[in-house]
């Protein structure tokens, strides 16, 4: 039998999966990655913004900490709604969805920053939600399809880590632009880029599981559509399915409120100005991506999927205790512990993406996925900011967030005892080993 390298114990036996297997890293995979970042870019740039401009559009329409929670709340039920986009991938392909996903969010960011009322600006920041989500799911399904056994791990916690890049760059904006315009201007900035980058997009190509699952299958009617929509509830994926949601829920208990709560209270417990909380976060997220991305993904093909899972889930909750408690207005030691939490939250945002891109087929990957983390896994990201609301009210901000940091320990448990080690397999192999289980 021969055999080819790239196995994280040793060579790897050539198995079904070859023929689409990606041997090495090719100048095209890393452009693809180029042309994804763009994806991620923006949704850490998106989030960010909601949270530079939090205190300013709770004071110009006058909301109290409980009604700022739901209006957050609302906008990411987008991200749960984007489910019913990111199914279709398993019918038109990747491609097609990822290049119309950000005409959608381009559209919808710049209506918000038209938007007259609060109304208005929850149902358009709700809207890009939907096209932005579906466009992040999407970047990670492709780069889990198209890159080599042992990149796999690095190149999705890579590309989660850019999103770090977003934050840093809306943060440092929003020290300068709120200081001299409206709130509305840093919805306009996120306009700028995307028209170049749609153009740079046409250069993806469709993914080659994907194409050689569409040549055996053929077209989808609609009547297969809907009964392909409901195989993660079937034997042998439903244990999978759960898996993938109970994580996700762990993990948004306190990684949601981080920096739109975080920003209130740093105004009004700890006297920063916007210039002076827009720096703590650039550096918590600097921090994040150049030491979060890549000690994830070599973690992850290092130690194993389980426990940096779970490692990376433990850090989260204590850096956020810590983040929200320590009550010292002092930039330095505010820094260190943003730094600390961003790390955290990007390494356990890594590998439980990698988990649910890795722990489903090819056939229903995008399917799996959107059930997984797009919809069910969402509940908890929407519901927390509105519980954080109602809860700061009573206890204020510190103790609501800190009474949830008990997520993520709940989610490292839940890996521990339940999730399979994926380490150095195809995703034919996870396949096949998961089958085989059940």
């Amino acid at each position: 039998m021969s055999t080819e390298p790239g196995h994280a114990d040793g060579p790897r036996p050539r198995s079904a999966g070859d023929g689409v297997e990606a041997g090495e890293m090719t100048p095209y995979l890393w452009g693809l990655l180029a042309m994804l970042a763009s994806a991620t870019f923006f949704d850490g740039f998106d989030v960010a913004i909601l949270a530079t401009v939090a205190p300013f559009v709770q004071q110009q329409y006058a909301l109290d900490d409980g009604q700022w929670g739901l209006v957050v709340g609302v906008a990411r039920i987008g991200a749960v709604i984007s489910f019913f986009v990111l199914v279709f991938a398993d019918r038109y392909g990747r491609r097609l969805l990822i290049t119309l996903t950000i005409l959608g969010y381009a559209l919808f960011t710049g209506l918000t920053a038209m938007s007259a009322s609060i109304e208005g600006f929850t149902f358009y920041q709700l809207a890009a939600r939907i096209f932005l989500a579906s466009e992040f799911a999407l970047a990670l399904i492709i780069i889990g399809e198209e890159y080599p056994t042992r990149w796999r791990g690095f190149g999705i916690a890579l590309l989660s880590g850019v999103a770090a890049v977003g934050t840093i760059v809306a943060f440092v904006a929003a020290g300068w632009v709120l200081e001299h315009y409206d709130w509305r201007t840093m919805y306009l900035i996120g306009l700028i880029p995307l028209g170049l980058i749609f153009f740079f997009r046409l250069g993806m190509r469709e993914t080659r599981r994907f194409e050689e699952i569409a040549r055996e299958r053929g077209a989808q009617t609609w009547s297969e559509m809907w009964t392909h929509m409901k195989v993660p509830f079937t034997a042998p994926y439903r244990s999978r399915t759960l898996l993938v949601t109970l994580i996700w829920n762990c993990n948004h208990l306190v990684t949601s409120p981080a920096t739109t709560f975080w920003t209130i209270h740093a105004v009004r417990n700890l006297g920063y100005s916007a210039a002076q909380y827009g720096a703590v976060v650039a550096v918590g997220y600097l921090a994040g991506f150049v030491l979060g991305a890549p000690l994830a993904g070599f973690l992850l093909n290092r130690v194993g999927r389980r426990w940096t899972c779970a490692g990376f889930y433990a850090a989260a909750a204590v850096a956020i205790f810590a983040l929200f408690w320590v009550d010292s207005s002092d930039m330095l030691l505010q820094m260190t512990l943003m730094s600390l939490t961003v790390v955290s939250f990007l390494g356990a945002n890594a590998a439980t993406n990698t988990y649910a891109t890795e722990l489903f087929p090819t056939a229903i990957r995008a399917t799996g996925y959107s059930w997984t983390t797009n919809l069910f896994g969402r509940v908890m990201e929407f519901a927390t900011p509105a519980l954080i609301g109602l809860i700061a009210v009573e206890i204020g901000i510190p103790g609501a967030v800190g009474f949830m940091s008990i997520g993520p320990i709940l989610g490292a448990l839940v890996v521990l005892a339940y999730a399979p080690e994926t380490r150095g397999l195809t995703l034919e192999e996870i396949e096949a080993g998961l089958r085989a289980r059940h």
